[in-house]
Order: structure tokens, then C-alpha cells, then sequence
């Protein structure tokens, strides 16, 4: 019998989770303090709760590049 070509699948993101890689618009920043907004009740190590620390991060990330005072180190 031949082999058949087998893949093994990606692990599968959460129905909620907008992939929080990387901001790019003003757009995306505005859905993700919107998606912060929606998430910030979730308790502490529910898959809510990594999306916002996620989302945290970018958004972070975004300010510190958007910012004046912070865009010059």
C-alpha cells in the first residue's frame, strides 16, 4: 500500500483570537483597544485572558512608535 502524504495541522486559534502579531493601522489599533475593552473581565489563564495580554503587547508596541516622546530612543 502506498503512503498517503500526511500532514500534521496547525494548533487551532480561538474563535476570538484576531491574531494580535503586529499593528499596522490606526484601524487595527482602534479594534484592538476595542477587543481589550471585551476581554477585560476574563479571569486570569483562560485563553481570553492570553489574548489580552497579547493585545496588551501590540498595543504597547503601537504607542511607543506613535509616540514623540517615546519614537526617538
Amino acid at each position: 500500500m502506498p503512503f498517503e502524504h500526511v500532514t500534521t495541522p496547525k494548533p487551532a486559534k480561538p474563535a476570538n483570537d484576531r491574531g494580535a502579531q503586529r499593528i499596522t493601522s490606526i484601524d487595527e489599533y482602534e479594534a484592538a483597544t476595542q477587543r481589550v475593552r471585551e476581554l477585560a473581565d476574563y479571569p486570569e489563564g483562560s485563553p481570553q485572558a492570553a489574548e489580552l495580554a497579547a493585545l496588551v503587547q501590540v498595543i504597547t508596541q503601537w504607542d511607543e512608535a506613535h509616540d514623540d516622546a517615546t519614537a526617538w530612543k
